[in-house]
């Protein structure tokens, strides 16, 4: 949510609900397939991602399918600004939001990666099925070193130094800005 009056969840069959500070409403987004992650920088730029490379924007008014240059499924979406947002996915899918256009970016991996956090333009973390971690230097997704093998479902931090990843059996690790 952006506020206590504009929360979103998404869910099966392309369905978004919004709570609006009193009740939950279910808003069409213009797609049937399932969403799996919702990401938004203000009540006015919200986005869905989920099968199929299937993203939706929503502008504060409506909600419109956005072409996401992958037919893989996308399972986690976030951004820092207008201009640097991005989804990942099956088969080592990432694609970027530059402000006009999503861009399908090289991963090296055909991992199913499952979650993405960007601190900045310059810093940003996906993480993997396999314990894969990769990091955005601003033009490259570059793997990192990690002793981790399980499945890691997640990724978010407070900077560019303090990130943490989390995954299956309990499995927490922490980047301090070198390892």
């Amino acid at each position: 949510g952006t506020d206590a009056n504009n929360v979103w969840a998404v869910g099966t069959g392309g369905i978004v609900a919004k709570w609006n500070g009193t009740s939950w409403t279910t808003q069409t987004t213009g797609t049937t397939q399932n969403l799996s992650s919702i990401w938004g920088m203000n009540a006015n730029n919200i986005w869905a991602v989920g099968t199929g490379g299937a993203i939706v924007r929503w502008n504060g008014t409506t909600w419109a399918v956005q072409t996401s240059g992958t037919t893989q499924s996308l399972n986690s979406v976030s951004g820092v600004d207008a201009n640097n947002i991005w989804a990942v996915g099956y088969q080592g899918a990432i694609t970027k939001w530059d402000g006009t256009a999503w861009t399908v970016q090289s991963s090296g991996t055909t991992d199913i990666l499952q979650g993405v956090w960007g601190a900045d333009a310059n810093n940003a973390w996906a993480v993997g099925y396999s314990g894969q971690i990769l990091k955005w230097n601003g033009t490259a997704w570059a793997p990192q070193s990690s002793s981790n093998t399980r499945p890691l479902y997640g990724a978010w931090g407070t900077d560019a130094n303090n990130v943490w990843a989390v995954g299956f059996g309990g499995v927490i690790l922490r980047w301090n800005g070198t390892a």
